[in-house]
């Protein structure tokens, strides 16, 4: 029998004893000494679930469905879209100043 033969029956046995064993992976694996990760690898294997695999990827805010709130002391609310150009918010603050 091969090492990796060897490696497999030895993993396999102990999901096959976890699983009639009524405890967690991590319950299991700190009464036998195993690793976590490589018991859940495993795992997963027999399950037929090929293990996990990491995908970067980039995330950008949203900005078309971000908004601006101004709320006024006195009960008022301003809502507008965070992409509005500045200088219009301006103008809007400088007409309510004149109010």
């Amino acid at each position: 029998m091969s090492m990796s033969d060897e490696r497999r029956q030895f993993w396999l046995g102990h999901v096959q004893a976890w699983r009639g064993s009524g405890l967690t992976q991590i319950a299991y694996c700190q009464q036998h000494g195993l690793k976590p990760k490589a018991f859940s690898y495993w795992s997963r294997l027999q399950q037929g679930n090929p293990p996990l695999t990491l995908v970067p990827v980039a995330v950008q805010p949203a900005l078309a469905c971000a908004e601006l709130r101004l709320q006024h002391s006195s009960g008022w609310q301003l809502v507008v879209p965070a992409t509005l150009a500045p200088e219009w918010l301006a103008g809007v603050l400088r007409g309510l100043g004149e109010c």
